[in-house]
């Protein structure tokens, strides 16, 4: 659907209004959107495994900001984040980038890089410390931009381990407390003053380096002199920052498959929007609050509301939105990870009884994830297509140079058909 919505607008994303509001990688990125699933980005031919059937289909754009291309995604994420799965709990932190901030990471990106760095740094740090866990947690990190009413707000999502690697090579359990005996990872007090820190310290190194030099620092007042913006995150430092820390639930691969959800993900899935008038050029989405999420909410923008708010969230080239940190580190994959997963294969027995979050999903929880796959056979209902060799994806210039041309012949044929009518 937000295919259909760019084809029918394209001519639109080249007008100055949105081209003053979009950067070119934003445009270059809704014409590759428009472009998945036609024509203009190729074709190959797919075979079913079981009854042989064969059909021909029309490539995809592969752009990670298309939500055609993240469903594909994210399957294969999370298949192979399974063969790393530790057996424990996992905690899932989120933590904001305050108000103050949200305007100038739009402006300079690195701020975003930055809260990517800082989020991890906070709660790898205080995880390490005796008087809290005393142990390296391992830790998968992303950024999200966008509110459910697809308004500006980055913050970031870390799944941390429910315990961590001691020096010494034992395995040290997240913490209880309560009279539920919950799992505790870390006190939020703590962590929001340890991520105020390090935000603070990376934001005015980048600062010392220049790094806000390119780019609109007069509509930044707080950017006028390391002092102006030194006081000005002292201030924001004295302001409660939102961040929360939810405790395990379910078996890893569960919580695995929820986080799948926020990984290969975009601001808008195309199922959210529920009304589309091509002749007014209105667009409709079902969006909910987080504080009423039974409530169900509608929001009407037009066509160019409706691009703007979502390009907005397209992050710029070769922004790495998602890390991995201690024990899920590249480098200690071989090492720390592996000596991890012994540990606790030893300690199996003792921990599913104890922790039983980390307990092996029910079989019909695994299985309802294979339901809809669009590669299923709609012949036999039983085989799945695969690809055949040959065919090809367009190059990008090429597929945005169709898609332009197949957007000006459906604007010559619907002036025929009015002028005709």
């Amino acid at each position: 659907m937000i295919g259909t919505i760019i084809r029918d607008h394209l001519l639109s994303v080249d007008q100055p209004q949105l081209r003053l509001a979009l950067t070119p990688h934003q445009r270059q990125t809704l014409l590759d959107i428009a472009a998945c699933g036609t024509e203009a980005c190729g074709l190959h031919r797919q075979r079913c495994d079981h009854c042989g059937d064969e059909r021909m289909v029309a490539n995809t754009c592969g752009n990670r900001s298309c939500p055609h291309c993240q469903a594909g995604e994210r399957r294969a994420w999370v298949a192979a984040r399974e063969a790393e799965l530790l057996p424990c709990g996992y905690f899932h932190a989120v933590l904001t980038l305050p108000s103050e901030l949200r305007g100038l990471a739009r402006a300079f990106p690195l701020v975003l890089d930055l809260l990517l760095q800082a989020a991890p740094d906070a709660i790898h740090h205080l995880a390490a410390q005796p008087n809290h866990l005393g142990a390296e947690v391992g830790s998968v990190g992303v950024l999200h931009t966008w509110t459910r009413d697809l308004r500006w707000h980055p913050h970031a999502h870390l799944i941390v381990t429910g315990g961590g690697l001691r020096a010494d090579g034992t395995w040290a359990w997240a913490k209880r407390q309560g009279r539920e005996r919950r799992p505790f990872l870390l006190p939020v007090a703590a962590l929001r003053v340890a991520l105020q820190r390090r935000l603070m310290r990376l934001l005015l190194d980048a600062y010392d380096r220049g790094d806000f030099q390119l780019g609109p620092v007069e509509a930044f007042p707080m950017l006028a002199s390391r002092a102006a913006f030194r006081a000005a995150l002292g201030r924001m430092a004295q302001k409660t920052w939102c961040i929360r820390i939810e405790p395990p639930f379910g078996s890893p691969q569960v919580l695995l498959r929820y986080l799948g959800r926020y990984i290969n993900r975009v601001a808008l899935a195309p199922q959210r929007i529920i009304g589309y008038d091509r002749e007014t050029g209105t667009v409709t989405i079902a969006w909910t609050k987080n504080d009423d999420a039974r409530t169900p909410q509608t929001l009407t923008l037009s066509v160019g509301e409706f691009i703007t708010l979502f390009a907005q969230h397209i992050l710029p080239q070769r922004f790495v939105r998602i890390r991995f940190r201690g024990l899920w580190a590249t480098a200690h994959r071989r090492t720390k990870l592996e000596r991890a997963r012994e540990i606790l294969r030893q300690l199996q027995p003792a921990c599913t009884a104890a922790h039983p979050d980390a307990s092996a999903p029910p079989a019909h929880a695994l299985a309802a994830t294979h339901v809809d796959d669009p590669r299923r056979c709609p012949v036999c209902g039983i085989g799945t297509y695969h690809r055949l060799p040959g065919g090809h994806r367009s190059r990008q210039a090429e597929r945005h140079r169709r898609i332009r041309d197949l957007a000006l012949g459906m604007t010559a044929m619907t002036a025929g058909a009015s002028m005709t009518a």
